[in-house]
């Protein structure tokens, strides 16, 4: 008679749809920003109706993320202080829900809203 394996492998799949999404409710919590800077769709993303986190991007090399934001300032935001605040935030909310290490966050200012 065999021996009956008790070995259970697991593993665990994160869109980077999800990743964007938790970047994406951190920034908008910030005060200064007026959200993430928009990208235009690809025609992928028109046809299968997929959303559009805007300009963010994601690299993960073994189960450790570097994360690059575009962002829109609000009118009179300090720059340095927003961005610094962004990477905090970002970095803290990742870690927390997802339980993977952030290795950086970069920032880039794409614009600033003077509509107010």
């Amino acid at each position: 008679m065999g021996e009956v394996s008790k070995k259970v492998e697991k593993s665990l799949h994160i869109s980077q749809d999800v990743i964007a999404q938790i970047v994406t409710n951190s920034v908008n919590e910030i005060s200064g920003v007026y959200g993430v800077a928009p990208v235009m769709k690809t025609p992928r993303q028109i046809w299968f109706r997929q959303e559009s986190f805007g300009n963010i991007r994601i690299g993960l090399v073994d189960d450790v993320l570097s994360v690059s934001i575009g962002i829109v300032l609000r009118n009179g935001a300090k720059a340095v202080a927003v961005a610094e605040e962004i990477q905090e935030k970002v970095k803290s909310a990742v870690q927390n829900m997802l339980g993977l290490t952030v290795a950086k966050v970069n920032v880039t200012i794409c614009g600033v809203d003077y509509s107010e």
